[in-house]
């Protein structure tokens, strides 16, 4: 007993049209794709169609990964410079005794403080927002700009964050 099932030609093909796949077409792909220079990078009209300009969205990219993650340690830092000098101590009398407490107290909201933290943390999200858009088009070289980029960061600015 033979069973024959006839098949749409596009899944012989190799591809699969809307129709075939039940109608419902995601637009994204489950790999990355390798040699594909006409990537949409943020707009329609950052699309490189040549190598050179391929190049220069890598480096863009490259770059904008190691200015985040410099942003990055930068917070940290500023976080702990104006936790310095800002740092609130309760002065407790006690029987004509002058004591301070060095238990930290919450801190006080202080515009000289928390707007430049805001606009920068904010600043450092949309960098990290960007950097999540361009690997999501799950194009490998722009995937491996940014770890590049993150990756020379690293080897830059984290001995910083250490001190």
């Amino acid at each position: 007993m033979t069973s024959t099932t006839s098949m749409p030609a596009s899944m012989v093909s190799g591809t699969m049209d809307s129709s075939a796949s039940g109608g419902m077409s995601s637009g994204m792909s489950g790999a990355f794709s390798v040699n594909n220079f006409a990537t949409t990078l943020y707009s329609t009209s950052w699309m490189p169609g040549t190598p050179a300009a391929y190049a220069g969205s890598w480096l863009f990219l490259f770059f904008l990964a190691f200015i985040w993650r410099a942003l990055t340690v930068t917070l940290s830092k500023l976080d702990a410079y104006w936790a310095r000098k800002h740092e609130a101590y309760s002065i407790l009398v006690d029987g004509g005794k002058e004591r301070v407490d060095r238990k930290k107290a919450v801190e006080v909201w202080r515009t000289s403080v928390n707007l430049p933290r805001a606009a920068l943390a904010t600043l450092n999200q949309g960098i990290a927002y960007l950097l999540m858009i361009a690997v999501m088009t799950m194009n490998i070289g722009f995937f491996f700009a940014v770890l590049a980029g993150y990756f020379v960061g690293e080897l830059a600015f984290k001995r910083l964050h250490a001190q």
